[in-house]
């Protein structure tokens, strides 16, 4: 029997989840090899075909009720390149050109971080696979992680560009996005998501895990809607450019703030639950 025979259209899009990725992953190496930011800024937007496609492969499962053995291990493997290997080739790629100003690390140190993370976000991954599911979930899923790290690298261009447009805003700003958006903040971020993709101390009960896709595919529909006024912004010139810039800016902003109370979220359950199974 043809490989292809057993494939249902869930798997189909889930594999296209990962050729969105790897078109992420190569124009990140092309935004080195030419030392062009806006490569990798473009990356961002293939890199966000695969939370589309990662949102659609699970409603299609429901609603057409499809479930095979072999998609369950095209969904895991395609998790790890979408959301643990690319976001992190995207970091790296935006480090080796120098959009994250360099703070005790060198920009080459943020592989440590890498490492991390990528050990991390597998091993969750296959954590996940042999668990027992119940109700609930313990650790920081690794779309979440991934969205928290490619949110900061679109911040950081966007502000980045703000320089020559708006010098005085850049100049205010300039404190913060060193301290936030250095290399070593970088390699921390990637060591402390790694740690919470595995965290017994962040807890999501059933009700999360319900909500949890109305969420993605908020943020989703939120995250098309802010490239789309990115793009049409940029085609205009003078005062329009910079304004897209400032939304490139100040909306990532919002996803990692939302992941940091995503992350509050499961540390709060954690010592509810506790609390509960103590009393």
């Amino acid at each position: 029997m043809s490989i292809f025979k057993e494939l249902l259209l869930k798997d189909y899009v889930t594999l296209a989840g990962t050729v969105f990725a790897t078109g992420a992953i190569f124009l990140s190496f092309l935004g080195i090899f030419y030392s062009d930011a806006q490569l990798i800024l473009i990356a961002t937007f293939s890199w966000g075909g695969c939370l589309i496609t990662d949102l659609l492969d699970g409603w299609i499962a429901r609603k057409l009720n499809q479930s095979n053995k072999i998609g369950k291990e095209i969904d895991s493997l395609s998790d790890a390149v979408s959301f643990v290997v690319t976001p992190t080739v995207i970091i790296l790629s935006g480090s080796l050109i120098g959009e994250f100003p360099i703070f005790i690390l060198p920009k080459e140190a943020v592989i440590i971080g890498i490492f991390a993370f990528i050990f991390c976000g597998i091993t969750r991954l296959g954590w996940y696979n042999v668990s027992d599911k119940g109700e609930g979930y313990t650790g920081l899923v690794t779309p979440v992680s991934a969205i928290f790290m490619v949110m900061v690298f679109i911040t950081q261009y966007h502000f980045n560009r703000l320089a020559v447009g708006w010098p005085a805003y850049h100049a205010i700003m300039t404190p913060l996005s060193n301290f936030f958006g250095n290399t070593l903040s970088i390699v921390v971020y990637l060591i402390i998501l790694g740690i919470f993709n595995l965290a017994p101390f962040l807890q999501y009960g059933i009700n999360m895990q319900k909500k949890r896709g109305v969420w993605v595919w908020i943020f989703t529909i939120v995250g098309v809607f802010i490239a789309i006024m990115i793009i049409l912004a940029s085609i205009f010139t003078g005062l329009n450019i910079n304004i897209a810039y400032f939304v490139g800016h100040i909306f990532p902003l919002g996803f990692i703030f939302c992941v940091i109370g995503y992350i509050i979220h499961g540390f709060l359950n954690h010592l509810a639950l506790k609390k509960k199974g103590g009393s």
